[in-house]
């Protein structure tokens, strides 16, 4: 690495969604070209150039905000992470090839989750229509040609598949088919995240048999039950808990990691320390992360008295896990960051919408917060 700034995934990584839309990574803010077109060409942009001629000066392109956010506020980025990697940190900026491919297949998905959109549920798209009039999908079911990534396929180093939810993606099986047939499975390190609603059948964890490894990161974004069922709304938390101690079990048998992402909301905040000790109690590595879209569900929307019982509330939390306290007041020092408390009506005013469009009542939930 050349500079404090530098990402590998500028040098070896591209992320496409089920729309054709290719972007360095999934959190980047903005778009630099389609799958229509051969994605060497748009890995070898002008923008993905200057992108890469950015960072080796050190400076922090403005699409990667999300990673600055973290790094200013204490945590390891994204960034950092993947600078970290024993596999796919090592990059010479002098050189890039596409070696790591993120892919929304589809937005076929079984939830609809409060923090979502349309892009990425297609159970979504008539809620965000008749909400704002528009949906950010441009039609209710998107899926990217699956054929059109096979010629990439022989240089790959690690292949990270996201949804919609992608266990129920049936191309998704068939991409893995292709791999396993060409004889590439075997130097190709697996990733996943899953809603944890799914369990696969024995045929399809055989197929994950072939494959250097195999990462599973899970959405648990509550432990409490009736949060985690609000915010992520057709989720049945017995089901996923039992998933997910069948995805642990698993890892005795194949070459499987299971970790987790959980996203970190208005919505979820509270009982942080209670779902992340979960976790460390069932051995699940975590690496939570704030939300930034939609802004209006974001925990710089809170109140500042709100902000200050969360803070007085992990302050005096007997952590058991100096790792999981980190997490926890990197969360805290995003929420203290900035304010925006302007939101906070819109935050009611979509949390009134769902609601009613979903039979579900925000202060049964959240009791806590009953002053939102």
């Amino acid at each position: 690495m050349t500079s404090n700034t530098v990402c590998p995934m500028i040098w070896n990584h591209q992320f496409i969604d089920g729309t054709g839309r290719v972007k360095p990574c999934c959190r980047y803010q903005g778009v630099i070209g389609q799958l229509d077109k051969d994605l060497n060409e748009t890995f070898d942009s002008d923008l993905m150039n200057l992108l890469r001629s950015q960072m080796r000066n050190g400076e922090r392109p403005k699409g990667c905000t999300r990673c600055w956010q973290e790094e200013d506020s204490g945590k390891k980025s994204l960034r950092q992470r993947y600078a970290s990697h024993n596999k796919l940190g090592k990059v010479d900026t002098n050189k890039h090839s596409i070696e790591w491919l993120e892919l929304s297949i589809s937005n076929d998905c079984n939830l609809m989750c409060r923090m979502c959109d349309s892009k990425y549920s297609h159970k979504l798209f008539d809620e965000e229509l008749e909400y704002y009039g528009k949906t950010q999908a441009k039609t209710k079911r998107t899926k990217m040609n699956i054929e059109s990534i096979f010629p990439y396929v022989p240089t790959l180093k690690h292949l990270k598949i996201t949804g919609g939810e992608p266990l129920i993606t049936p191309d998704h099986w068939r991409l893995l088919d292709y791999i396993i047939e060409q004889g590439h499975a075997h130097h190709i390190y697996l990733n996943y995240s899953t809603n944890c609603t799914v369990y696969p059948k024995k045929h399809i964890i055989d197929r994950w048999r072939e494959f250097e490894y195999v990462e599973l990161a899970i959405s648990l974004d509550s432990i409490v039950a009736q949060e985690n069922e609000y915010l992520r709304f057709g989720t049945q938390q017995q089901e996923a808990i039992t998933n997910i101690k069948r995805f642990i079990e698993l890892q005795d048998e194949i070459n499987l990691l299971v970790i987790a992402r959980p996203t970190v909301t208005i919505l979820n905040i509270y009982h942080l320390p209670e779902t992340l000790e979960w976790l460390d109690q069932h051995n699940i590595r975590h690496n939570a992360t704030h939300l930034t879209h939609p802004t209006h569900m974001s925990v710089t929307v809170l109140p500042l008295h709100a902000k200050q019982m969360i803070l007085d509330k992990f302050e005096n939390y007997d952590f058991k896990n100096e790792n999981t306290r980190k997490s926890c007041q990197y969360i805290t020092n995003y929420m203290t960051s900035v304010d925006h408390s302007n939101l906070l009506d819109e935050f009611r005013k979509y949390t009134k919408f769902l609601d009613s469009k979903r039979k579900q009542h925000f202060k049964e939930s959240y009791p806590y917060f009953d002053f939102l």
